[in-house]
């Protein structure tokens, strides 16, 4: 069993990445991709904890963009080398806009007559970058509602009165960061974009144009015709299909961690095709291969 899809408390997870991985261990996962929402700075952690437990980490990041106004999701693994210096640069001003962003929320969380202080937001996150899930907590921890769920559902969702929307790359921006970092680019949970057949159809061919090479094909929100039609579009688009839990932790209770469409377990195979087209897109640009140019 493997989970090529899950978060830490680095982004909006509640695991630490030590606990990520050792409850990857304990619910027998060979390998498990840290994937957090503009940070590879649980990585480190997450490498020295399966090098000591025996599961395979897989570093990865989850970037989100915003094409043909649909919002996207972009998952980048780089299994081979650390990200450089631009890919660093680039999710520290992601991370930079998501403070802003929590202090617009917490202002329309005022205005609503519930008041939630950064300092609780820093004292929830600890080392990680604090985001609605933590805005949450501490509404929790108020009283202000009975669980993370309920603040997300009357407060902090999107259309709820305390949202805020985040500031989003475009696709090509995004696939060309993860590329420039020598990783692979991997549309996440496709079936849950908003957009019919035809526009998710364009959307991963153009995708492709621009140098993505996988599609997330195994997700828990997408039902057999939905595993189906994304292995179908991967296919015809030459793409790798991968899949995960997108586990959080507390703030998806139901998500469990290794567990896709239907609660089965993520294919195995799923890694080893991960693994070579890495391989194969990292040998083309060490023999000078050119760039997509989307």
């Amino acid at each position: 069993m493997i989970d090529l899809h899950a978060h830490t408390t680095y982004s909006d997870g509640t695991f630490s990445p030590r606990a990520l991985v050792e409850l990857a261990a304990q619910v027998g996962l060979s390998a498990v991709a840290v994937t957090d929402h503009d940070s590879i700075d649980g990585i480190a952690e997450a490498l020295v904890a399966g090098g000591e437990l025996g599961v395979e980490v897989v570093p990865g990041v989850e970037i989100n963009l915003e094409h043909a106004q649909m919002t996207v999701d972009l998952l980048g693994y780089f299994p081979g080398a650390p990200p450089g210096a631009e890919m660093q640069r680039a999710l520290s001003d992601l991370r930079s806009y998501r403070n802003v962003r929590n202090a617009q929320i917490l202002e329309r969380l005022r205005a609503l007559g519930y008041t939630v202080e950064t300092e609780e937001l820093a004292a929830i996150a600890g080392s990680g970058a604090a985001g609605r899930p933590h805005i949450g907590e501490a509404m929790r921890r108020r009283g202000y509602v009975a669980s993370i769920t309920e603040a997300f559902e009357r407060f902090l969702a999107r259309g709820a009165p305390a949202w805020v929307d985040r500031r989003r790359l475009s696709l090509a921006a995004a696939v060309r960061l993860v590329r420039r970092a020598d990783g692979l680019a991997v549309i996440a949970h496709p079936g849950i974009i908003h957009t019919d057949a035809a526009g998710l159809a364009r959307l991963v061919a153009e995708g492709r144009h621009c140098g993505v090479g996988g599609l997330e094909c195994f997700y828990p929100r997408h039902d057999e015709q939905t595993v189906a039609r994304c292995l179908a579009l991967a296919a015809v688009n030459g793409l790798v299909p991968t899949g995960g839990s997108d586990f959080h932790g507390q703030t998806k209770p139901d998500v469990r961690l290794g567990l896709a469409n239907g609660g089965r377990p993520v294919p195995d195979a799923i890694l080893t095709g991960l693994k070579a087209r890495w391989a194969q897109e990292h040998a083309a640009r060490g023999a000078g291969a050119p760039e997509p140019a989307c």
